[in-house]
């Protein structure tokens, strides 16, 4: 009992004196203290966190213009038929994968320049052999011209005038056939394509080359229906033509050739196929190559242009033109557009 009227009166005291803290100036003072200190904190942890961000911004970016500036200079002192490539050094977003596709460009480069450097040695190669392809029937068509003013006998001199021709005939046939690919290689080339019936320029090609067939005593075949195709009548024409004198320069047998609808999705086949002496001589992938020989020794006519002209011609037309053997069989295949 005691002890309660003791604590009842302290209790009433210290109440007093909480209400009395509460309601004084004083206490609003630290009060108010408190709370401009927590508003200033509060500025402060902003301040810290923008200039965080902003140093963190601005390391970044000279870690990106350093590392840009080290690939421009190796860029720039990189020489043109070195090996050397393009390296990272550091993990930045982004950069790994630009260093990436900057050395897939100059891979590209180099294989396009091995690629012309291939083609250019190519190109002189051949257009060397096809000098010496020009300079033989040029120096015999003089050699017999010579022999025909110091002929006395007219029977003589007509022959030699005759073989004379015949020599400059087929250096001329050589310069066409180099024309030919010129043109035929040249995309500004004009093509008209429209409609054209397939049997008419089979028959027109092959009967103009009868004679030829008919001195080796083979019997040309022909299978094809009423076809039409999309194409250019000139440049199909020749297309045809060079592939028959194909077959005629270095053919063993007879030429078949048959056409073979495929739908009209799929367009019209025309197959080209003749017996070759030696067919483990011929490399049908190079085939259709500017130049290509399947004889190294060049003994049989032409420049080896006949079959690029007439690849470069159906490519021109949207059109395809493959190789391939069967047996002893040499067989070229010309996918036509369907009309």
């Amino acid at each position: 009992m005691m002890s309660d009227a003791f604590l009842e009166p302290l209790y009433r005291w210290l109440r007093s004196v909480a209400e009395w803290l509460l309601a004084s100036s004083t206490m609003g003072s630290w009060v108010g203290v408190v709370e401009r200190f927590r508003m200033v904190e509060g500025i402060v942890v902003a301040t810290l966190l923008l200039v965080g961000l902003g140093l963190g911004a601005f390391f970044v970016c000279v870690c990106y213009a350093t590392e840009l500036g080290r690939q421009t200079r190796f860029l720039a002192r990189r020489e043109r038929l070195s090996n050397a490539r393009l390296t990272c050094g550091s993990r930045l977003p982004g950069m790994v994968a630009l260093v990436d596709a900057v050395n897939a460009e100059i891979d590209a480069a180099d294989a396009e320049r091995v690629a012309a450097l291939r083609a250019a040695d190519e190109f002189s190669r051949g257009l060397s052999a096809l000098s010496h392809d020009v300079r033989t029937p040029l120096t015999g068509a003089r050699g017999y011209l010579q022999l025909a003013r110091e002929e006395s006998d007219p029977a003589r001199k007509d022959e030699q005038l005759a073989a004379a021709d015949a020599r400059l005939a087929a250096m001329s046939g050589l310069l066409d056939e180099l024309f030919s690919y010129a043109r035929a290689a040249d995309p500004d080339t004009p093509l008209e394509l429209g409609p054209v019936a397939l049997r008419p320029v089979l028959e027109q090609v092959l009967l103009g080359h009868y004679p030829e067939f008919e001195a080796r005593g083979w019997e040309p075949e022909l299978s094809c229906g009423d076809v039409v195709v999309t194409a250019d009548r000139e440049a199909l024409t020749r297309i045809v033509e060079n592939l028959v004198v194909n077959a005629l320069r270095h053919g063993s047998g007879p030429l078949a050739v048959r056409v073979h609808p495929e739908g009209e999705k799929d367009g019209t086949v025309v197959e080209f196929s003749n017996p070759v002496a030696d067919p483990s001589a011929i490399d049908v992938d190079r085939l259709f190559e500017r130049f290509y020989q399947a004889d190294a020794s060049r003994a049989t006519a032409g420049s080896g242009l006949g079959l690029s002209v007439a690849a470069k011609l159906a490519e021109a037309q949207g059109m395809t033109l493959t190789a391939h053997l069967s047996g002893p069989n040499l067989v070229c295949q010309l996918g036509t557009v369907p009309n």
